[in-house]
């Protein structure tokens, strides 16, 4: 086997059920998949059972770890040259697995592997695809120059976009589990910083926008899961700091870009006055006000100085009805027609 792909997963049995269509469906068939039940409610099993042509190992844990221990107990087991984590919510394209395994084969030195992804969510009558964006996936220049000041800004990064060489990040020690929303955003960082990147510019995944998202979190409030784990990432108490290369400037324009990020949601919100008193207390508990008051002006220049220079990402660069036809076809558990295949 040349590939694992890994599914962490906690109930969502109906999107699982999507999810493993979406890899009948590959047109590269040299993978297997190592589905880890973190001790869900629901019954998993009976939904993998429906796919018997697929070569799936499926795992039930007892104790529930959350999502980045389950992906690690994916990497633990995977004997194969190439891993990818797909989310139990996105949905993969028929030819995802084909095209980022060539591309990452051709370059011996490469750790991962981006792809384009599309946005999409169901309508209220859950029978309609909306299609709301695409993101071309974007490999920033060396942080040497210009674009190290906007390393948080990886246009058309998705978790389950990418692929992996397995001995790459078993190397960098895997992903930071001390991380609660943004390990799989750290790790990209960390092998980017010692490996090359590569890319497949075409659309590899569905991303579905839906109610119980993790990401959904990151800016619900000024003390959201993103910037504790961004203080936690750059602070000497991290065991994987190093592994990121940064200096103490970039950690710093890290720090308040999140800050910067989340006062300006704060200011736009119909809760101001309350999110504005999370923000002063998250910044004065952390003591960040007075550094960022003092360094906003260096911060600013940065932002408007050292813009990287993202690919456009369009819909109409796409056949539209193609990805649509597709995703409601999965959606609705329809069969694939040949003709939807041979596009």
């Amino acid at each position: 086997m040349e590939l694992t792909v890994v599914i962490p997963i906690y109930n969502r049995s109906k999107m699982l059920s999507h999810a493993l269509a979406s890899l009948r469906w590959q047109t590269f068939k040299d993978f297997v998949v190592i589905v880890c039940d973190d001790a869900s409610t629901e019954e998993l099993k009976t939904v993998v059972d429906k796919f018997p042509d697929l070569k799936i190992d499926y795992r039930r844990y007892d104790v529930n770890v959350g999502q980045f221990k389950n992906v690690m107990r994916g990497l633990e087991i995977c004997e194969t040259p190439f891993i990818k984590v797909l989310h139990s919510d996105d949905l993969l394209f028929p030819t995802a697995l084909e095209m980022q395994v060539k591309a990452i084969q051709e370059k011996i030195d490469a750790a991962i592997c981006l792809g384009g992804s599309i946005e999409f969510e169901e309508t209220k009558e859950q029978n309609l695809i909306n299609i709301l964006k695409y993101h071309k996936p974007y490999i920033p220049q060396s942080r040497t120059n210009k674009q190290w000041a906007r390393l948080e800004y990886y246009s058309g990064y998705l978790p389950s976009a990418c692929l992996y060489r397995t001995e790459f990040l078993r190397d960098i020690g895997g992903f930071n589990i001390g991380l609660n929303a943004i390990a799989d955003w750290e790790i990209y960082l960390a092998l980017s910083s010692k490996y090359s990147v590569v890319a497949v510019n075409e659309p590899i995944c569905a991303y579905r926008l839906h109610a119980n998202q993790v990401v959904k979190s990151f800016y619900l409030n000024a003390d959201d899961l993103k910037t504790k784990d961004i203080l936690w990432m750059t602070s000497d108490a991290n065991p994987y700091r190093e592994r990121l290369g940064l200096s103490s400037n970039q950690i710093s324009y890290l720090i308040y870009d999140v800050f910067w990020t989340n006062l300006r949601i704060a200011l736009k919100s119909n809760q101001k006055k309350i999110l504005l008193k999370k923000w002063l207390n998250m910044a004065n508990s952390k003591k960040i006000l007075l550094p960022f008051i003092f360094a906003f002006p260096w911060f600013g220049v940065l932002r408007i100085l050292r813009k990287p220079k993202v690919p456009i990402s369009t819909l109409k660069s796409l056949n539209i009805e193609k990805y649509n036809d597709y995703i409601y076809s999965i959606l609705s558990c329809e069969t694939l027609s040949e003709k939807l295949l041979k596009n």
